[in-house]
């Protein structure tokens, strides 16, 4: 990519993370930030195009384009393939599918839990799945213990806690201290809590002039009944989508309206290339960077101590980079991006004045060990417990009965 990160040369021993790298970084005057970068490119080749995150454009969908310096004499124009909250989503998951199997201190971490009921059976959601964490409006307007969510003295506590004591929250919800969250919906005292790890993926461009690098063009559907299907009479359309199970009122409406089978699935596409059609781009390579950033991890407080709030620090850090480590296990970013690392990432602790420290890549392996150490410290200088302990809510019918896939 020709952005080459320096450790200045410095023949270092290279060695796993350790516990104490961790508790000396949380401390003030430690390390600032740790490094993780990764160099990719795509899983075909050079020559393979990829699919990098679409925005919401004014008349279409769009992908991201920015200039960067790499290192080189002019900044290189690039393309956001992942940005910074959907690398949290992406990490977060990690914590999700320990729960489902039941592995390792991630599988542990108290939790809150949504439920629904329906005639097909119960649908549940953790807080690392919501997109606002403890302070979702799912969470909020459900029902716990008979009661009102909003009204629980647990949930009362988690939400008025602030950094100077942010102990009932993370007891209640770790991971909304973990990965940040905002409890915007309040009329004052909402707690914002900043994120601690943050990462982001990009492609330098392999087209580096001012056109435009996007390939559009569509897929083609062949339908073996009929590569057209146009139906005239309107008494036929509404038995048509009468007799279909789960079509939205909207699609049903357009159908009914036009006939033309398309709108239900029906009939051949041709491949075209369509300018609103978004296929991908080529790039020349690919960073992904994650910082866990340790300066913004000492401005949180939990009301233990020096030594106790230290060693939730350490918790809290050993726990983001063992999440980290389990997405890195299975990289999935989209369709259509598949991706493959060119080398050994890069794991280095930026120190003050300029040191760096160089380790060996993290692994699920060495940071479940540092996690489990991190675990035990907290719970013995600050009485951190985690036994799975779950905060159910039962989620309001009328969210889930008004809800739709449409946007």
């Amino acid at each position: 990519t020709g952005a080459p990160y320096s450790t200045h040369g410095k023949d270092l021993a290279m060695r796993n993370i350790s516990i104490d790298d961790i508790n000396a970084a949380i401390l003030n005057g430690g390390a600032g930030s740790l490094l993780v970068r990764v160099e990719l490119e795509p899983a075909s080749g050079l020559d393979g195009i990829i699919a990098p995150a679409k925005y919401a454009g004014a008349n279409n969908a769009t992908y991201v384009y920015e200039k960067r310096y790499l290192g080189e004499e002019k900044p290189q124009k690039v393309v956001l393939i992942d940005s910074k909250g959907s690398f949290a989503n992406r990490v977060e998951e990690t914590i999700t599918e320990a729960r489902r199997t039941g592995e390792g201190l991630l599988a542990s971490m108290p939790h809150i839990v949504v439920k629904y009921d329906d005639e097909s059976g119960s649908k549940t959601y953790c807080d690392s799945q919501l997109p606002h964490r403890g302070f979702d409006g799912h969470i909020r307007v459900g029902v716990h213990d008979g009661k009102s969510t909003s009204e629980a003295k647990e949930y009362i506590d988690a939400r008025n806690s602030t950094l100077e004591n942010l102990l009932p929250l993370f007891e209640l919800s770790p991971v909304t201290v973990l990965f940040g969250g905002w409890d915007s919906t309040r009329s004052k005292n909402q707690l914002r809590i900043p994120s601690v790890l943050t990462g982001e993926m990009y492609g330098v461009l392999a087209d580096q002039s001012d056109d435009d690098p996007a390939i559009h063009r569509a897929g083609a559907r062949i339908d073996p009944v009929g590569a057209s299907v146009s139906v005239a009479k309107k008494a036929d359309r509404e038995k048509i989508v009468g007799d279909s199970i789960d079509l939205s009122e909207n699609t049903k409406n357009k159908f009914i309206g036009s006939g033309k089978g398309s709108i239900i699935g029906l009939g051949a596409i041709p491949p075209s290339a369509d300018k609103g059609a978004l296929d991908g781009v080529s790039v020349r390579g690919i960073v992904s960077s994650r910082v866990l950033s340790f300066t913004m991890l000492r401005t949180f407080h939990f009301g233990k101590g020096v030594e106790g709030d230290a060693a939730i620090r350490a918790l809290i850090a050993a726990a983001l980079l063992r999440a980290m480590a389990g997405y890195d296990e299975n990289p999935v970013v989209r369709a259509n991006c598949a991706l493959t690392e060119t080398g050994k990432p890069l794991v280095v602790l930026n120190k003050r004045y300029g040191e760096k420290e160089e380790f060996e890549p993290l692994t699920a392996e060495s940071t479940e060990k540092l996690l489990e150490e991190a675990y035990m410290q907290a719970r013995e200088k600050a009485g951190i417990v985690w036994n799975g302990q779950e905060f159910l809510v039962q989620g309001n019918p009328a969210v889930f009965d008004n809800a739709s896939a449409e946007e």
